[in-house]
């Protein structure tokens, strides 16, 4: 039994988000993705203007180590699609929309996100003046959709103005640089034989927190194996993707005698009530991802008492500082949180792995080495020590494109 500590005193934080449209333009080789020697190095005090004068788009397929098998559906390929952006004081920065190419998440997909970037949304930032990444709030977009399409773009700024400043990422965020505990996710299998070989060998890579896929007749007894493989070492969570109802909340609270910590997204999205009778038994904490898009969301789980901890998606909240605003608020009123991972690619993963340094984040992200996940990689690959792995701290995100990825990928310049 565990009980939800009292919450911390409230601060008001900065919330960001952003919107752009779409110039042209394939950036030429050599172009610096830092400022010119000289410019201005405006931070904190006061903070020297600055504009988007160029946005370009890329999609790069990368291949998969092995599909992904969730209770939604299973995940055999993925696009790498890649933003950046240009500054009018020369910096360079990257973003990446992790949109999937079918319905199954938040009714984002890639090519309703893509059409998003290409049209209106990229139009209304370019060539406006803004201080810092901070200022793109939810009046520049003129929408509160595709957030995932927000979240890139928003990514991209961030990634350029810190590289204008000199600054990293993760310090700009409110975190810093250094190393970050990651956990991993183990897939659906058919058989609780199978969950236990890949289990085992996420152990063996040196992950001590392990996210376990579950489905309806496929939960207890295959998170039991697991635990009598893996012994004490490790931590484990269950991801149910919705698939239960309120007829199960008793199942999901005897996980914990199998050594689960943690439910995430017990029943549907909008079942607060369920998730609330879970709570309130004590057993497990119960973990929101889909249910949470917005702040309002978050207001709404608190007043059901639906919430334990939050699973943080830039992505799915629409950008970089919305993710800011959730975390701050987690911590507020004594929640746990984690950073989520969407397949990102190592553009995607970088400015995760970023934001996982904020204070707020209590439990491990869900962030695992590229080689987990990708044959190979479109950045420098993330790899995995000691079940840490090294945030960045060079300006930016600190990773960019290889050139060998991009070569040959599909570019489009945005108008």
């Amino acid at each position: 039994m565990w009980v939800r500590p009292p919450p911390r005193a409230r601060s008001d934080v900065g919330h960001v988000q952003s919107r752009v449209t779409t110039r042209s333009s394939l950036f030429p080789e050599g172009r610096s993705h830092t400022r010119a020697p000289g410019r201005p190095r405006s931070w904190r005090g006061t903070v020297a203007k600055v504009r988007i004068v160029e946005a370009t788009l890329a999609r790069v397929p990368l291949a998969l180590v092995g599909p992904l098998h969730t209770s939604s559906g299973t995940h055999s390929a993925r696009s790498a699609t890649l933003i950046a952006v240009v500054l009018d004081d020369g910096s360079v920065g990257w973003g990446e929309n992790v949109s999937p190419e079918e319905d199954f998440y938040t009714g984002e997909t890639s090519s309703t996100s893509v059409r998003a970037m290409r049209g209106d949304l990229l139009g209304g930032i370019v060539d406006r003046e803004f201080g810092a990444p901070s200022e793109l709030d939810a009046s520049w977009w003129g929408t509160t959709e595709f957030p995932m399409a927000r979240c890139a773009v928003e990514s991209a700024v961030w990634d350029a103005w810190c590289r204008g400043r000199g600054i990293a990422l993760a310090t700009a965020l409110g975190g810093s640089p250094g190393d970050v505990a990651v956990g991993a996710v183990v897939g659906l299998h058919p058989s609780a034989a199978d969950t236990v070989t890949e289990a085992l060998a996420r152990v063996a890579e040196g992950y001590r927190h392990l996210k376990l896929k579950i489905a309806r007749g496929r939960d207890r007894e295959v998170v039991a194996a697991v635990r009598d493989a893996v012994g004490p070492g490790a931590s484990l969570s269950v991801d149910a993707n919705g698939a239960y109802s309120a007829d199960d909340v008793g199942l999901l609270a005897g996980l914990a005698e199998v050594g689960v910590d943690l439910v995430e997204q017990p029943f549907a999205p909008g079942d607060l009530a369920a998730s609330g009778q879970l709570s309130a038994t004590r057993s497990v904490k119960v973990g929101l991802d889909e249910s949470i898009m917005t702040m309002c969301d978050l207001d709404l789980a608190l007043t059901a008492g639906a919430v334990d901890a939050v699973n943080v998606k830039p992505s799915r909240l629409g950008g970089l500082g919305a993710a800011v605003g959730i975390l701050e608020r987690c911590r507020a009123e004594g929640l746990d949180a984690w950073i989520g991972g969407m397949l990102e690619s190592g553009v995607g993963r970088a400015a995760a792995l970023a934001l996982a340094t904020h204070p707020a984040c209590t439990l491990a992200p869900d962030l695992s080495a590229s080689a987990r996940y990708f044959e190979h990689d479109v950045t420098e690959p993330f790899v995995l020590a000691d079940g840490r792995l090294r945030v960045p701290a060079t300006a930016g995100i600190g990773r960019e494109p290889l050139s060998e990825m991009i070569t040959g990928a599909a570019m489009e310049a945005l108008p």
